[in-house]
């Protein structure tokens, strides 16, 4: 294989949403200086603004811009995306899937070319940086697709088509790509779709076993 593109949550990144998570994002509006109705559920709200973008979009699978929708809820909101981190950090906070770091520098040491297909935030780029170190710099921007830039979502094949048109364009082939994700749905049948060859996460001791890393 000549190039691997990998999913982050549950692949790179492990972690749970928080089950209440009106109290942590009510702590993060007050220490961003906001207010919000104390009859109002902020994620409630969210969710709503979710709703009336999904709504309004011509794209199956349709993905937000959260930091817009934030915005939305609180318009004199100055730094968007500071604050959008804080509220992901707050309610779903992550750690590097053990393994990780050092698949990536196995592949990229292989040669191959690293990339990511995910259902993804602005705020993920920071995340990924904290938490896989010096491996997040083997990654190529041109073949990095997250959901949000593209206004849908996996499992459209769209996003797919995003990150392998700059492979394709090099002359690799769509079998000599790897998707990796812990989702048959989302990202195993989507990639072979598109001839791209899968292979469906469970942790990364077994991968290196697989592909004698």
């Amino acid at each position: 294989m000549k190039a691997v593109l990998f999913d982050v949550y549950q692949t790179l990144l492990s972690g749970r949403r928080v089950e209440r998570p009106d109290g942590p994002l009510r702590e993060v509006i007050t220490r961003f200086g906001l207010e919000l109705d104390p009859d109002q559920s902020p994620s409630e709200r969210l969710r709503e603004e979710f709703r009336r973008d999904h709504a309004r979009s011509e794209h199956s699978h349709p993905e937000v811009d959260i930091r817009d929708c934030w915005r939305r809820i609180f318009p004199s909101l100055s730094d968007p995306d500071a604050f959008a981190l804080a509220a992901e950090q707050a309610v779903h906070p992550v750690l590097p899937m053990q393994g990780a770091r050092e698949a990536i520098r196995r592949l990229h040491d292989r040669g191959c070319r690293l990339g990511i297909v995910s259902n993804a935030q602005a705020y993920t780029t920071p995340l990924l940086k904290e938490h896989l170190g010096p491996e997040w710099s083997l990654f190529e921007p041109s073949i990095c697709a997250f959901s949000y830039r593209f206004g849908f979502a996996k499992p459209n094949p769209g996003l797919f088509r995003a990150a392998i048109e700059p492979l394709l364009s090099t002359g690799i082939p769509p079998e000599e790509i790897l998707m990796i994700g812990d989702s048959p749905t989302n990202d195993i049948v989507p990639a072979q779709s598109l001839g791209i060859r899968t292979h469906l996460f469970r942790d990364w001791s077994d991968f290196r076993r697989d592909y004698d890393l």
